[in-house]
């Protein structure tokens, strides 16, 4: 129905939840994904709300296959999306800013993530020609908890194996006062001033410490606009730098111990001086800030990573990218448009009434959290001093480390480094969720992506056939263009005063 189709830059989400086993006779399923045995066309759906199996299913351990449909967080979306837009400028506005028209575009992307409606591939077995659909993901930033998970385990497993040099790390987490939040929330471009004054302060602290002018730690900054309550915006960075800096000649020059108390105050002087050249702040304003006994500044510095410490260095990595929230903590009151998010630290039980909750309407939640979402092509991973793409390239140039892909490849290599990314969400979802969504474990062969099929005719036809066609609860929201606003630097000025 569907001619053989090359991938490219497709990519599916991951599904299972954690500890997902499957007995040797079960049909695999990845979440989004709907099963089909080929001599009997029954299928089990995993993504949509009717569920139906093609064999018996004896699934091991806490196995919940992904289905985004059925999350409170999307449920809170789907029915508060549209009211959201229409009123946010009369209730909203003036405390979190513009409607920007990525908003609409990430919050549409993400109802039509993981729904086969919108296309999908056809996975099969070579072997036994059991055969699977799997749903496209949104790719969404800082929003969709599935896909921002998928981009932060290849984050942290792409620095860790081809960035980070064999040398000692540590992490920095860098807050401002609550004063100052304000600016950089409804002056976006200002999140990269804040994340380059924290390097500067490192490369000079470095280089006075070990005099050397020339010396280049490496810095990897993840600038973050949200803390443990999403509600709160809260710009701070998490940082990964090395235990020291890099000379010219390339020999790496180890400092163990930094004074923090004098880092943040370096840090602050550059930060306001900054702030104050661009005019967003005033003199007066600095003069209160330096004026108090507890300066709203902090520059933390975690325990040493070790460079054989692989595994360490990829949790650091992965909770500098961590989402802004967590689905576990996450319920949504459909009758009562509320939502109920806890907000204590990691591990307490909630339904021991240990952990602070964040109860508001739905619209008052939605409307902080989409603060956010970053402008489109607006970069919150910054790499620095050794570790700059500038210095990567002419580190790849000169051959000091050899490339995954190079410049000049073979017809071989460049099919092979292409398969190579075709893969790369089968073996994430591995990873994350220890089960493999390639191997067919009703023979054990590895299963194939045969096509991808995105044409809505085509799309609907297999779906009604299968019986999956699931129609929506509503239409799906207008793409309207998008809003013409005057940006007025004197009112949000006034909004922090």
């Amino acid at each position: 129905m569907a001619s053989l189709l090359s991938l490219h830059s497709r990519d599916f989400p991951g599904a299972p939840a954690p500890q997902a086993h499957f007995q040797s006779h079960a049909t695999p399923c990845t979440a989004g994904a709907t099963c089909i045995h080929p001599a009997t066309n029954n299928l089990g759906t995993y993504g949509t709300r009717s569920v139906r199996y093609a064999v018996e299913y004896h699934l091991q351990g806490p196995y919940r296959p992904r289905n985004p449909k059925a999350s409170d967080f999307y449920a809170c979306v789907e029915d508060n999306f549209e009211e959201l837009e229409q009123v946010y400028d009369d209730r909203y506005q003036r405390q979190h800013g513009f409607w920007r028209p990525v908003i609409h575009d990430v919050l549409c992307k993400f109802l039509d993530c993981g729904d086969l409606r919108q296309g999908f591939a056809r996975v099969r077995c070579p072997s036994c020609r059991l055969e699977f659909l799997l749903a496209f993901s949104c790719k969404g930033r800082y929003f969709c908890p599935s896909c921002h998970q998928k981009r932060m385990v290849a984050f942290a497993e792409r620095v860790r194996s081809e960035l980070l040099e064999h040398v000692p790390h540590s992490q920095y987490v860098v807050t401002i006062p609550k004063t100052l939040r304000v600016y950089f929330k409804h002056h976006r471009k200002l999140l990269g001033l804040l994340s380059r004054s924290f390097y500067e302060t490192l490369k000079e602290f470095f280089q006075q410490a070990l005099q050397d002018r020339d010396a280049l730690p490496g810095v990897i900054i993840s600038i973050q606009t949200y803390g443990r309550d999403p509600v709160v915006f809260h710009p701070h960075l998490h940082c990964l730098a090395t235990d020291g800096a890099t000379s010219r000649d390339g020999c790496f020059h180890p400092l163990p111990w930094v004074d923090t108390e004098q880092m943040m105050r370096l840090f602050r002087h550059k930060l306001l001086r900054r702030l104050l050249a661009e005019g967003i702040i005033t003199q007066a304003v600095v003069d209160l800030l330096l004026s108090w006994r507890h300066p709203g500044f902090s520059v933390f510095r975690g325990e040493p990573v070790e460079p054989d410490d692989a595994a360490a260095s990829e949790r650091l990595l992965s909770y500098c990218l961590h989402p802004p929230f967590a689905l576990s903590r996450l319920h949504y009151d459909s009758d009562s448009a509320t939502v109920c998010y806890h907000v204590g630290k990691t591990g307490a039980d909630p339904k021991e009434g240990s952990a602070p909750l964040t109860v508001c309407s739905a619209l008052d939640w939605l409307a902080a959290v989409v603060t956010h979402i970053p402008d489109k092509g607006q970069q919150l991973l910054r790499y620095y001093g050794h570790y700059s793409n500038v210095r990567q390239a002419l580190t790849k140039r000169t051959g000091a480390h050899s490339p995954l892909q190079t410049a000049e490849q073979s017809p071989e290599q460049e099919e092979e480094f292409r398969r190579q990314c075709r893969c790369s969400w089968a073996r994430l979802i591995r990873k994350i969720y220890e089960t493999d969504p390639l191997t067919c474990t009703r023979c054990g062969t590895i299963m194939r992506i045969i096509s991808i099929i995105d044409q809505p005719p085509v799309v609907k036809k297999i779906l009604l056939h299968l019986n999956l066609w699931d129609a929506p609860k509503r239409s799906p929201p207008s793409n309207n263009p998008p809003r013409d606003f005057v940006y007025d630097a004197h009112f949000f000025r006034g909004l922090a005063e």
